[in-house]
């Protein structure tokens, strides 16, 4: 059976992003579906945020980008779930990102990459930078799905814009694979929630069910290197993170 490839991605900062790759990675492992997160941010939050220590020499996504490639099997690492596999970032793959606008058929480059361990795995989880750089365009020219989360705050929408302009231009105009996971929810900002809404009304049959709440234990989930499930099982992260997993899971049923 061959993995389906979930891609996260928005060219914004502080939307969760990569809490949410820990989070929804984490979640499938729990269900025991074999989990790839594929950690394809330089900064590589998702690859520390999931505990891993490196050592000089271990191979990384920078080495599956660089010439000659390595194999993404080989990067692969175990974390503390045992359905959960990492494969890591590094922050000297944004060097060799650089170097990949002069390569042929540039927005393939993961897609052919990771052909060795479909069969491997139920789900593929992909982290992408928060940027519309060349990175990003690999990661979704490989996806099945794109989740795009987005902070509840103003001018939310006018990220989306670019981000679906690019989704076009990889994946053709009747693509429509794409998803909207709304993100640092406060109930408490009633007029701010509203004023959001209205302005992704566009797309309102591409919100996700699933809302992310504002909770601190996300945040302190990944400082401890761990997922919030292990950290915080009833915390509303966790419990909206396990919602989240549940409508991913029966998206397309």
């Amino acid at each position: 059976m061959r993995a389906k490839t979930i891609t996260i991605a928005t060219h914004k900062g502080g939307t969760g992003k990569t809490v949410t790759a820990m989070a929804l990675g984490a979640g499938l492992a729990r269900t025991k579906k074999k989990t790839l997160l594929v950690d394809l941010d330089p900064q590589a939050h998702s690859t520390i945020g999931l505990g891993l220590d490196l050592a000089n020499g271990d191979p990384t996504l920078r080495e599956v980008f660089s010439e000659p490639a390595a194999s993404v099997a080989k990067t692969i690492r175990g974390t503390h779930l045992e359905f959960l596999h990492v494969a890591p970032s590094h922050i000297r793959l944004e060097r060799v990102a650089q170097s990949l606008y002069a390569r042929p058929k540039r927005e393939e480059l993961l897609k052919r990459a990771l052909r060795d361990v479909l069969d491997r795995y139920d789900f593929l989880v992909i982290d992408c930078p928060p940027s519309l750089g060349v990175l990003t365009e690999t990661g979704i020219a490989a996806a099945d799905l794109v989740l795009i989360p987005s902070q509840m705050e103003a001018r939310a929408a006018d990220g989306i814009v670019d981000l679906l302009e690019l989704i076009a231009v990889l994946k053709g105009d009747g693509w429509n694979e794409w998803r909207i996971l709304l993100t640092k929810v406060d109930s408490r900002k009633t007029v701010t929630n509203e004023a959001v809404m209205a302005a992704l009304s566009r797309w309102q049959d591409k919100i996700l069910e699933t809302a992310i709440p504002q909770s601190e234990p996300l945040n302190q989930a990944q400082i401890a290197r761990t997922d919030i499930f292990t950290y915080e099982p009833e915390s509303k992260g966790a419990l909206a993170y396990q919602a989240l997993t549940e409508e991913i899971l029966n998206y397309g049923s």
